[in-house]
């Protein structure tokens, strides 16, 4: 069923994708941005043209992100879509934010509460391989030695999680947070060995281990998830060279 949807953070990395794959299967797709053209004009911290955006809508995918800001944002769209005909709602959260004490997981957690709290859902992705490869080439641009974490990660394809919110927009929402991430769970240092073999890098990589409960969380899998994407670290990294 053709479905008008709503996505929030449509120019971001998962967003662009997102409205791509919507597209692709039939949908009408209205992208928000405050000013970029070709979008739905709408401000998640002020609630400006957030009621003509949302004129019309099934439902909305809410993938926007601003740090700090996240929970107002959250908040003000929440408000207009029970002014706007209550669209149902899907978030797009991340794995391991109810076991990882960050902050910014902290707020994951409250806004996934407020999604609950209006009838919606959640979907908890793992780390995405772009920020997995940022992370790497800021970990090995010393000259001889790299650093890698001491833990081990799922990351997922961006293009994975854009078809399971198809999914999910296509069907009935789910009643609780799920989890998605990629095929393999694989330690950092390995993760870091097949970036450098692709990049043509020869290092000496050293562990890198802290203190505390955030990285005792991630030494415990928390943000590993249970897989469900099927595109590959190699794949990524073939694709980018």
């Amino acid at each position: 069923m053709k479905r008008t949807v709503l996505v929030t953070g449509a120019t971001g990395t998962l967003g662009r994708d997102l409205v791509a794959v919507l597209r692709e299967r039939g949908h009408e797709v209205r992208g928000l941005s405050r000013s970029k053209p070709g979008h739905a004009h709408g401000d998640l911290l002020t609630g400006e043209g957030l009621a003509a955006a949302l004129d019309g809508v099934d439902v909305v995918v809410h993938a926007a992100t601003d740090g700090r800001r996240d929970v107002a944002a959250a908040g003000k769209l929440i408000e207009a879509m029970k002014a706007g005909g209550r669209p149902q709602l899907v978030f797009v959260s991340i794995v391991g934010v109810d076991r990882i004490p960050l902050g910014y997981y902290k707020d994951k957690v409250t806004i996934e509460r407020m999604v609950a709290a209006y009838g919606g859902t959640s979907l908890r992705a793992s780390q995405f391989h772009d920020l997995v490869l940022t992370l790497a080439k800021a970990l090995t641009t010393l000259p001889l030695i790299g650093f890698y974490p001491a833990f081990d990660l799922r990351p997922v394809e961006v293009h994975d999680v854009a078809v399971r919110l198809a999914e999910i927009v296509e069907g009935d929402l789910p009643a609780t947070p799920g989890d998605f991430s990629g095929p393999q769970r694989r330690s950092g240092r390995d993760l870091w060995r097949a970036y450098l073999r692709q990049a043509g890098k020869r290092r000496l990589l050293v562990p890198v281990r802290l203190p505390g409960r955030i990285f005792r969380a991630l030494r415990a899998g928390a943000g590993t998830g249970p897989g469900g994407g099927t595109g590959t670290w190699e794949e990524f990294l073939l694709r980018r060279r």
